[in-house]
């Protein structure tokens, strides 16, 4: 039998923590488009970091992992 994750004490709960979460928005003036801007802004924020700086670092590392990567998986096929 497969275990219902959502059931009614999981509502509750839901209930409970939106009534928090959102009496705490509610206080600090903060609205759901604000949230969501927000998040998106950071988002977009790590995007341009990865693209500009992280791409780099990844390219730098992959020209030593890849072929190491390849040595082993070469070398653990030669084994079997």
């Amino acid at each position: 039998m497969s275990k219902n994750i959502i059931d009614g004490g999981t509502i509750v709960k839901l209930a409970v923590w939106s009534l928090i979460v959102g009496f705490i928005l509610f206080s600090m003036d903060v609205s759901p488009a604000d949230f969501y801007g927000w998040l998106i802004n950071k988002l977009a924020g790590m995007w341009e970091w990865a693209m500009e700086f992280g791409l780099q670092y990844m390219l730098v590392g992959a020209s030593i992992v890849v072929p190491i990567f390849i040595f082993m998986v070469l070398k653990n096929r030669s084994k079997s």
